[in-house]
């Protein structure tokens, strides 16, 4: 089979490699269909690392993806071979202390998909515990499937802020995981969603998919703007996609008071400074994701029955062969790129 392997930076080859076989009873062998390149990988492609996760091997990356059941160990019930299915690219251990709590996003002994040293799904073929395969609708395409990984975040992101029906909510950040916010932020009943970003074609599309005002950062103020646009109150809730110093601070001072501030985005720059002082000043809370946990089969629902255009973002298809091409184009940050998708087979 073929597979996609990062050795350095900016340094991936294509190799053959034996198919993989199941070792367990409750895993199975799936035939990778399509594959979105999520920002975390391109943090790997370009620098190496992120944070404390450091590549010291080679490592196949890729997370967001879907395929068909191929092979499967004998425990295995939901599933048949030929299902076509979407892989949660989580295997915790399902015995930690977070595990039982049913937090296992927090696992500490995870594994996750293109994380070192877990390889991904940049593959023709995967072997992954059956518990965190679910099979896709009828009617849902193998792209789809794939974008049911960012969509799941957003949900989660959601879900976590405790967003009311009604809300008035605020985005930072027009990216994937920007935009899946706001279709998960209007399927939960959000009355209201502003969104900012720097470049007017992702904002363009924002206000197609339901944005009631989409504000350009560099052209105006967006705490001005967005808590003028909110009867001088501030958004219920803010999100930040983006995850730097500039947007981490802009959430704080937009935000209404008794407010709460969701911090998604992880940006390639450090956080300097904040102010600090508005989270005891005006009574925050400010909440921290990291990935999802207990939402993939409600994303999956979603989906397929309320039908957000999720497929929109996508501005970019390639095949396998051109996966250095689409790292490059969203490495680059390209002002019409906003989501590349990789058909593996």
């Amino acid at each position: 089979m073929k597979v996609a392997v990062l050795y350095e930076p900016r340094h991936i080859e294509f190799e053959d490699r034996d198919r993989p076989s199941i070792s367990s009873p409750n895993e199975v062998l799936v035939e990778i269909k399509n594959v979105g390149i999520c920002h975390s990988d391109v943090h790997y492609y370009v620098h190496g690392r992120i944070g404390d996760f450091v590549v010291k091997a080679p490592l196949v990356l890729g997370h967001e993806c879907s395929g068909v059941v191929v092979e499967k160990g004998e425990a295995v019930k939901h599933l048949e071979v030929g299902d076509r299915v979407v892989i949660e690219p989580a295997a915790p251990c399902r015995s930690c202390f977070y595990c039982k709590i049913g937090r296992y996003n927090l696992c500490e002994n995870l594994k996750f998909m293109g994380t070192p040293p877990t390889d991904g799904a940049f593959s023709e073929y995967v072997v992954w515990p059956a518990d965190f395969v679910y099979k896709m609708p009828d009617d849902m395409s193998f792209e789809e499937g794939a974008l049911m990984e960012p969509f799941s975040v957003a949900l989660y992101s959601v879900r976590r802020s405790g967003l009311l029906p009604g809300s008035r909510v605020a985005i930072l950040g027009a990216g994937t995981i920007g935009l899946m916010t706001l279709l998960a932020a209007r399927e939960c009943g959000a009355a209201e969603i502003f969104i900012t970003d720097i470049v007017d074609r992702k904002l363009k599309l924002a206000e197609e998919l339901g944005a009631k005002a989409a504000i350009n950062a560099q052209k105006e103020d967006p705490v001005k703007t967005i808590t003028y646009l909110t009867d001088g109150r501030g958004p219920d809730v803010v999100f930040d996609a983006v995850g730097i110093e500039s947007t981490f601070n802009q959430a704080l001072k937009m935000v209404r008071m008794g407010g709460k501030v969701v911090v998604i985005g992880l940006g390639f720059k450090d956080l300097i400074t904040s102010p600090i002082i508005d989270i005891p000043g005006k009574e925050l809370d400010v909440l921290g994701i990291l990935r999802y946990a207990n939402v993939y089969p409600e994303a999956i629902r979603i989906a397929s029955s309320k039908k957000p255009p999720l497929t929109k973002l996508i501005t970019h298809r390639l095949d396998f062969s051109k996966l250095i091409e689409g790292m490059e184009l969203v490495a680059k940050g390209k002002e019409d790129v906003v989501k590349v998708m990789i058909r593996i087979k």
